[in-house]
Protein backbone atom coordinates (compact mmCIF):
# COMPACT_ATOMS: atom_id res chain seq x y z
CA UNK A 1 0.00 0.00 0.00
CA UNK A 2 1.51 3.55 -0.94
CA UNK A 3 0.72 6.98 0.27
CA UNK A 4 -1.38 9.42 -1.20
CA UNK A 5 0.62 12.62 -1.82
CA UNK A 6 -1.26 13.95 0.86
CA UNK A 7 -0.11 11.72 3.45
CA UNK A 8 3.54 11.69 1.90
CA UNK A 9 3.76 15.37 2.75
CA UNK A 10 2.71 15.27 5.85
CA UNK A 11 5.22 12.57 6.72
CA UNK A 12 7.75 15.07 5.02
CA UNK A 13 6.69 17.79 6.80
CA UNK A 14 7.36 16.52 10.65
CA UNK A 15 10.81 14.92 8.87
CA UNK A 16 9.73 11.19 8.24
CA UNK A 17 10.95 11.27 4.75
CA UNK A 18 12.03 7.85 4.32
CA UNK A 19 8.86 5.78 6.42
CA UNK A 20 7.66 4.05 2.76
CA UNK A 21 5.19 1.61 5.64
CA UNK A 22 1.75 2.81 6.43
CA UNK A 23 2.15 0.72 9.28
CA UNK A 24 4.89 2.85 10.51
CA UNK A 25 2.54 5.95 9.46
CA UNK A 26 -0.06 4.72 11.91
CA UNK A 27 2.28 4.16 14.84
CA UNK A 28 3.20 7.49 14.38
CA UNK A 29 0.42 8.66 15.89
CA UNK A 30 0.65 6.16 19.26
CA UNK A 31 2.51 9.34 21.02
CA UNK A 32 0.13 11.94 19.79
CA UNK A 33 -2.56 9.98 20.77
CA UNK A 34 -1.15 9.18 24.13
CA UNK A 35 -0.48 13.12 24.83
CA UNK A 36 -3.77 14.04 23.65
CA UNK A 37 -5.60 11.44 26.64
CA UNK A 38 -3.10 13.21 28.90
CA UNK A 39 -3.61 16.71 28.23
CA UNK A 40 -7.51 16.35 27.97
CA UNK A 41 -7.11 14.37 31.83
CA UNK A 42 -4.91 16.86 33.04
CA UNK A 43 -6.87 20.02 31.65
CA UNK A 44 -10.45 18.54 33.06
CA UNK A 45 -8.70 17.49 36.48
CA UNK A 46 -6.75 21.09 36.48
CA UNK A 47 -3.74 19.19 36.80
CA UNK A 48 -0.05 20.56 37.05
CA UNK A 49 1.43 17.46 37.90
CA UNK A 50 0.07 15.64 34.64
CA UNK A 51 1.06 18.68 32.81
CA UNK A 52 4.52 18.78 34.06
CA UNK A 53 4.68 14.67 33.36
CA UNK A 54 3.74 15.39 29.41
CA UNK A 55 6.56 18.46 29.85
CA UNK A 56 9.09 15.90 31.08
CA UNK A 57 7.88 13.05 28.40
CA UNK A 58 8.46 15.99 25.76
CA UNK A 59 11.59 16.73 26.85
CA UNK A 60 12.86 13.10 26.47
CA UNK A 61 11.67 13.26 22.88
CA UNK A 62 13.28 16.02 22.33
CA UNK A 63 16.87 15.12 23.89
CA UNK A 64 16.65 11.33 23.01
CA UNK A 65 14.68 11.30 19.41
CA UNK A 66 12.03 8.78 20.80
CA UNK A 67 9.32 9.77 23.23
CA UNK A 68 8.98 7.20 26.03
CA UNK A 69 5.23 6.12 24.50
CA UNK A 70 7.60 5.77 20.97
CA UNK A 71 9.54 3.49 23.36
CA UNK A 72 6.45 1.65 24.79
CA UNK A 73 5.09 1.39 21.26
CA UNK A 74 8.27 -0.20 20.05
CA UNK A 75 8.42 -2.55 23.12
CA UNK A 76 5.19 -3.49 23.78
CA UNK A 77 2.65 -2.93 20.87
CA UNK A 78 4.73 -3.16 17.64
CA UNK A 79 5.80 -7.23 18.43
CA UNK A 80 2.10 -7.90 18.98
CA UNK A 81 1.17 -6.27 15.65
CA UNK A 82 3.90 -7.18 13.66
CA UNK A 83 4.33 -4.05 12.39
CA UNK A 84 8.20 -2.55 11.97
CA UNK A 85 9.29 -0.78 14.67
CA UNK A 86 8.93 3.65 14.92
CA UNK A 87 12.30 5.36 13.66
CA UNK A 88 13.97 8.24 15.93
CA UNK A 89 12.34 11.80 15.54
CA UNK A 90 14.09 13.58 13.24
CA UNK A 91 14.09 17.81 13.85
CA UNK A 92 10.96 19.11 12.65
CA UNK A 93 9.55 16.50 14.79
CA UNK A 94 11.69 17.33 17.59
CA UNK A 95 10.78 20.88 17.18
CA UNK A 96 7.13 19.83 17.76
CA UNK A 97 8.75 17.96 21.20
CA UNK A 98 9.67 21.28 22.14
CA UNK A 99 6.28 23.30 21.65
CA UNK A 100 4.50 20.63 23.76
CA UNK A 101 7.35 21.07 26.52
CA UNK A 102 6.89 24.55 26.64
CA UNK A 103 2.96 24.54 26.50
CA UNK A 104 2.55 21.91 28.65
CA UNK A 105 4.72 23.33 31.73
CA UNK A 106 2.97 26.97 30.86
CA UNK A 107 -0.49 24.83 30.89
CA UNK A 108 0.68 22.90 34.36
CA UNK A 109 1.86 26.46 36.04
CA UNK A 110 -1.26 27.84 35.72
CA UNK A 111 -3.08 25.30 37.12
CA UNK A 112 -0.49 25.59 40.08
CA UNK A 113 -0.90 28.95 40.51
CA UNK A 114 -4.19 28.86 40.15
CA UNK A 115 -4.92 30.35 36.60
CA UNK A 116 -7.61 27.81 35.83
CA UNK A 117 -9.07 29.87 33.33
CA UNK A 118 -5.91 30.34 31.17
CA UNK A 119 -5.09 26.68 32.22
CA UNK A 120 -8.23 25.70 30.64
CA UNK A 121 -7.97 27.63 27.32
CA UNK A 122 -4.00 26.72 27.10
CA UNK A 123 -5.26 23.03 27.84
CA UNK A 124 -8.48 22.72 25.44
CA UNK A 125 -6.02 24.11 22.95
CA UNK A 126 -3.46 21.62 23.50
CA UNK A 127 -5.74 18.64 23.07
CA UNK A 128 -7.28 20.57 20.22
CA UNK A 129 -3.69 20.57 18.49
CA UNK A 130 -2.35 17.06 19.54
CA UNK A 131 -5.90 15.72 18.36
CA UNK A 132 -5.03 16.71 15.18
CA UNK A 133 -1.86 15.33 14.99
CA UNK A 134 -3.73 12.16 16.03
CA UNK A 135 -6.18 12.13 13.87
CA UNK A 136 -4.59 13.43 10.36
CA UNK A 137 -1.28 13.40 11.25
CA UNK A 138 -1.01 17.00 10.73
CA UNK A 139 1.84 18.47 12.86
CA UNK A 140 1.39 22.29 12.85
CA UNK A 141 4.45 22.27 15.37
CA UNK A 142 6.17 20.83 12.39
CA UNK A 143 4.54 22.79 9.48
CA UNK A 144 6.20 26.14 11.54
CA UNK A 145 9.13 24.27 11.98
CA UNK A 146 9.22 24.05 7.93
CA UNK A 147 8.55 27.74 7.83
CA UNK A 148 11.60 28.66 9.55
CA UNK A 149 13.77 26.09 8.48
CA UNK A 150 12.87 24.96 4.77
CA UNK A 151 10.62 22.65 3.28
CA UNK A 152 11.84 19.01 2.13
CA UNK A 153 13.26 18.32 -1.71
CA UNK A 154 11.63 15.39 -3.08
Amino acid sequence: MSFSEWERQKLDVQGFCDVEDPAVARGLRFSPLVCTVGAAAGTVLYSAAIMYFLAVMAAIGLVFHRTPFDWLYNRAISPVLETPPLPKRPAPSRFACFIAMVWCTLTGSAFLFGFTVIGTVLGVALVIVAGVMTVWNYCIASVIWRKLRGWPER
